[in-house]
């Protein structure tokens, strides 16, 4: 393997244009040139020798990672990239092993950690003099918290109007630019499809936008669609919200931003119950609803305000699915969907006084993979009832799937979110 990862990296020629007119050609002496393909695959096979070292060392209890919770994973790195955080306790001696595996990693990568880019922080109540011992191990700049990683912010006060409004700035940039120039309808349109309202997607995938912060944004767009500047505004001939619509109702396609955010947040939702075995499915899942299913997971006093923004897009994904029954164990009889299927609603019958028949597996008879027909009928009004006991049971110990209605294959997508949200809020 390492015969032929060499030959595609040795034996890649380049020529350069000199004049207009192509070099001969010569062989590089420097490795790979930026940008090339086979880069990031060569990164990752390195990247993941350093996070098998610090795995290692996790294991043999050498460095003890973070756990945000009682039931929650024990977490010694992330790596996205070349961007890699590393938590360790704040001891010489668990900083000295994170030293030496860095350390290792260079001799045999031959990549070097630039210390003076790197940032350290510590917890609350750390002495200083720990603090001091450990810059002399690890030399790298001290802060109180990281403002950013990966673009987006780690900590969101109670201004969130003011925390998302570089996403405002953007925009701002990229549309004053467009004003100078004549683009014809057509062209105004695919701009502000591909380019203004891509930026904030990034974002909006993890956190809830403000409306006053959806609106400004909407309000740049539409301005620059019409033709208005800072200097002249013209009339907006038809509204927002009907130019939002979709191409087939009578809109030209333009997403309405709040609309588009909940729907990326529902698929953040959607992920935390089809991959429960996922890193951040069992994070959030020990910290706020350990007992729970993720339909059920109720608001805290203390949570994230990404995890806020998630739980308030579950409604999309509780309104549009159903579940289909296999041991009936976590589905709700009178609070979850699974009757009514294409309804996208509760049962109809009330839930009687004093029941004790809370789960679909109370009303199973599990010895027979068959319902129990006399209770069914004595606590659910007929057509409810005709309509369970044609529900086939095949098999008790199957787990139950949550189906999303507005795809053929019955998993979420952004794109079908988007298109239900928009469709339930028109006949609203």
């Amino acid at each position: 393997m390492i015969q032929t990862i060499m030959k595609c990296v040795s034996t890649v020629t380049f020529s350069i244009l000199i004049n207009g007119h192509p070099s001969t050609e010569f062989h590089p002496q420097r490795g790979i040139r930026q940008g090339d393909p086979l880069s990031p695959y060569l990164f990752i096979i390195c990247a993941d020798v350093l996070s098998g070292l610090l795995t290692k060392a996790q294991n043999e209890r050498i460095i003890h990672g973070v756990k945000i919770a009682p039931g929650a994973p024990e977490i010694s790195h992330l790596l996205f990239a070349d961007d890699s955080l590393l938590f360790c306790r704040a001891t010489t001696k668990e900083v000295t092993a994170i030293s030496n595996i860095i350390q290792t990693y260079q001799e045999a990568s031959g990549q070097l950690v630039n210390l003076t880019k790197s940032e350290m922080v510590f917890s609350k109540g750390i002495p200083n003099a720990t603090k001091n011992d450990i810059s002399k191990i690890l030399p790298m700049q001290i802060l109180d918290h990281f403002s950013k990683y990966l673009g987006m912010p780690t900590f969101i006060g109670r201004s969130k109007n003011q925390v998302f409004n570089f996403l405002q700035e953007k925009i701002w940039k990229k549309l004053k630019g467009w004003k100078e120039r004549n683009l014809s309808f057509a062209g105004r349109g695919i701009l502000i499809k591909v380019v203004a309202q891509a930026i904030p997607t990034y974002i909006m995938s993890s956190f809830l936008l403000p409306k006053e912060v959806c609106a400004q944004m909407e309000k740049m767009i539409c301005n620059f669609w019409w033709g208005s500047s800072t200097d002249t505004r013209k009339i907006h001939w038809i509204n927002w919200q009907k130019i939002s619509r979709q191409k087939k109702t009578g809109g030209l396609g333009f997403r309405q931003l709040r609309a588009f955010n909940e729907a990326l947040l529902a698929k953040q939702g959607w992920r935390i119950i089809s991959q429960p075995s996922s890193l951040m499915a069992q994070v959030l899942k020990a910290k706020y609803f350990p007992k729970d299913h993720f339909l059920q997971a109720k608001p805290k006093q203390q949570m994230s305000y990404t995890w806020r923004s998630i739980l308030q897009a579950k409604w999309i994904i509780k309104k549009g699915c159903y579940w289909t029954i296999g041991s009936g164990k976590d589905v709700d009889i009178w609070k979850d969907n699974w009757i009514h299927q294409k309804g996208n609603s509760s049962t109809w019958s009330s839930k009687p006084n004093l029941s004790t028949h809370h789960k679909v597996h109370d009303i199973m008879n599990t010895h027979n993979n068959r319902w129990n027909e006399a209770l069914i009928n004595q606590l659910f009004i007929p057509i409810e009832a005709q309509k369970i006991l044609q529900i086939p049971i095949t098999n008790t110990s199957r787990p139950n799937i949550l189906i999303w209605d507005g795809t053929l294959d019955g998993n979420y997508s952004v794109k079908s979110g988007y298109q239900a949200i928009i469709e339930w809020d028109g006949k609203v």
